[in-house]
C-alpha cells in the first residue's frame, strides 16, 4: 500500500484540507459503505476509464460517472468498490471547494458529478495526464497545478467563517441561532449563506460533524459504553442516537462496531 498526502501552500490552504494519492491491494470484499460527512471532494480513478458509486436498496443500484468526479456533502451513507487500485483526490475544508468551481455548494448535496458536465474537456485532458504520468509525486504535483488554474479567489462570508469557526469549538454544543447572533445575521440569512458555501444547512451540519466525533472515538477502540457517547455528544437519549448513527451510516452503533474496518470513513460490505 502507498498513501501520500500534500498540504498546499497559502492561500490555497484555506479552501484544501489535502490532496491526496492512493495504491492499494484487494482488500477481499466486494464494497465498502462510505459515511456521511460534510466535506466535498475530487476522486479520480487512475486505472480505469469510470468511477462507480452504489445506492438504493442493500447499495444495489450502480451509477457510473466518468474517471475524474466531485462528491459533494453527503448527509446520508452510498457505497463504493472497495477495490480502489490507484485513486487520488483532494479533500476541501468545508466552504472551499466554491473556490474552484463557483456557484453554490448546495447543487452539490447528496450529489455525485463527473468533472467532465464542470469543467468540460478539460476534465479528460487533466485524467490523461494524470494516468500518464508515472510517479506519485509528478501527478500530485500535476493534480495541484490544475486547481491552482482552477482557483478564484471568493472569500467566505463573513457569517459563516464566523458560525464554522463557532462550531468546531468543544464543547460543540453551540446553536443555529447562537452562531447568527455571533455573527450578526438573521438566523434565515445565516441557514441560506451557510448551505450556499458548506453545501448543506448549518443544521445537518452539526449532525453530521456530531456524528463523525462520534466515529473518530469508537473506530479504533477495543470497548464501547454507549451510554456514555450519547452522553458526550450531547443526544438525548439513546434512541436519538441510534436514529442519528443509522441514517448517516446506515447501520446502527453496534453493527457498525462489529462491521468496521480499518479506515474511518468506511465500513466493508462482506454480504
Amino acid at each position: 500500500m502507498i498513501y501520500r498526502t500534500f498540504v498546499p501552500p497559502p492561500p490555497f490552504d484555506r479552501y484544501i484540507e489535502n490532496l491526496w494519492y492512493w495504491e492499494g491491494d484487494d482488500p477481499g470484499h466486494a464494497k465498502d459503505t462510505i459515511m456521511a460527512s460534510g466535506r466535498l471532494g475530487i476522486q479520480i480513478n487512475l486505472k480505469r476509464e469510470g468511477l462507480f458509486w452504489y445506492d438504493g436498496e442493500r447499495y444495489g443500484r450502480r451509477n457510473e460517472l466518468c474517471g475524474i468526479a466531485l462528491c459533494g456533502a453527503h448527509s446520508r451513507s452510498f457505497a463504493i468498490d472497495a477495490f480502489q487500485a490507484n485513486n487520488m483526490g483532494v479533500q476541501f475544508k468545508p466552504g472551499g471547494a466554491a473556490a474552484f468551481f463557483g456557484g453554490s455548494a448546495r447543487d452539490f448535496e447528496n450529489a455525485h458529478v463527473s468533472l467532465r458536465d464542470l469543467w468540460g474537456s478539460e476534465a479528460d485532458g487533466v485524467h490523461q495526464q494524470l494516468v500518464e504520468e508515472p510517479l506519485p509525486e509528478r501527478k500530485i504535483e500535476l493534480l495541484f497545478r490544475t486547481m491552482a488554474r482552477r482557483y478564484r479567489e471568493r472569500t467566505r462570508h463573513p457569517a459563516v467563517e464566523v458560525a464554522l469557526d463557532c462550531f468546531a469549538r468543544p464543547p460543540h454544543c453551540v446553536s443555529v441561532g447562537s452562531a447568527a447572533q455571533k455573527a450578526e445575521v438573521s438566523s434565515k440569512k445565516l441557514i441560506r449563506l451557510f448551505a450556499e458555501e458548506v453545501g448543506m444547512t448549518p443544521k445537518t451540519y452539526l449532525r453530521v460533524s456530531r456524528f463523525q466525533r462520534v466515529l473518530a472515538r469508537v473506530h479504533m477502540a477495543q470497548s464501547i459504553d454507549w451510554m456514555e457517547e450519547v452522553e458526550r455528544h450531547g443526544y438525548y437519549d439513546q434512541p436519538h442516537f441510534v436514529r442519528e448513527f443509522r441514517e448517516f451510516s446506515g447501520f446502527t452503533p453496534t453493527e457498525y462496531f462489529r462491521l468496521r474496518g480499518p479506515y474511518l470513513q468506511h465500513v466493508p460490505l462482506t454480504g
